[in-house]
């Protein structure tokens, strides 16, 4: 093998990570993908979820630590800067994807009729009751998690909502035949599977040790129990998977873990 082929092989982790950065949040990096049909990077999406939590959590626990405990309004505002900044750092890609997603499929009574409407740019009245009633949800469960100290909770959402797109975009069909995203589908490795799960068992070493054993079971396994329903039932009123329908999947499967954090 080449010197040059060597580096470009070494540094593949870097660049996928480095694509699923750029394609899933505005920071500047990453910007293009790779050239293959199925790119590795999706393999990262859970990775991109770390750094999104990482962004939020760090300051909140530093408010925490230094500052006490952060309660009442406090909690609510704070849980409202989080659901801001992710949806800032995301472009609201995902909250497109949610609105053009649920106006599809409550819209129009047919596979294509559904697909129509989802490719229109504008939002209609169930997509934007949609995005509001999810933001509030979010708002209300982080708010309650940060009051109890249970800052794991936030950092799962993240990680868990974006493995969930990844299984999403490798097991299921496309439902059209072009679109953005298809750039994401496709048969991935084992590699691939296994740098999306290192993401998702990393979370066991994040965790306080003080948290109960039940809470730590519900929400994980209310993430996995999301990551397998939630794309499916989706899928199944177009006929298979779309861009739209991933970004919905990563807001509902959020919100499902953090409810159970909230609740449990």
């Amino acid at each position: 093998m080449s010197e040059p082929a060597a580096g470009r092989r070494s540094l593949r982790p870097l660049t996928d990570f480095a694509a699923a950065t750029g394609f899933l949040t505005l920071l500047p990096i990453g910007r293009r993908w790779p050239d293959d049909r199925h790119p590795r990077s999706v393999g990262w999406y859970p990775w991109v979820g770390w750094l999104l939590a990482g962004i939020v959590a760090l300051p909140i626990w530093a408010l925490t630590r230094f500052g006490g405990s952060i309660t009442g309004t406090k909690a609510l505002v704070a849980a409202a800067c989080v659901v801001a900044a992710w949806s800032l750092l995301t472009r609201f890609l995902h909250w497109d994807g949610l609105a053009d997603s649920v106006d599809g499929l409550w819209g129009g009574n047919a596979p294509e009729r559904r697909l129509e409407i989802m490719r229109d740019s504008r939002i209609g009245s169930f997509g934007a009751a949609a995005m509001v009633m999810t933001a509030l949800l979010q708002v209300a469960a982080i708010a309650l998690a940060i009051e109890r100290g249970s800052l794991w909770v936030v950092v799962a959402a993240p990680v868990l909502g974006r493995f969930a797109a990844a299984l999403a975009a490798w097991d299921l069909p496309g439902a059209r035949a072009d679109g953005l995203g298809l750039t994401a589908m496709g048969a991935p490795g084992l590699c691939d599977r296994v740098v999306a799960s290192a993401a998702v068992l990393a979370l066991l070493f994040f965790i306080e040790l003080g948290a109960p054993a039940y809470a730590v079971i519900g929400v994980l396994g209310a993430g996995f129990a999301a990551a397998m329903i939630v794309p499916r039932a989706l899928a199944r009123g177009v006929g298979g998977m779309t861009g739209d329908l991933l970004g919905a999947t990563v807001l509902i499967v959020e919100t499902c873990v953090l409810l159970v954090g909230a609740v449990i």
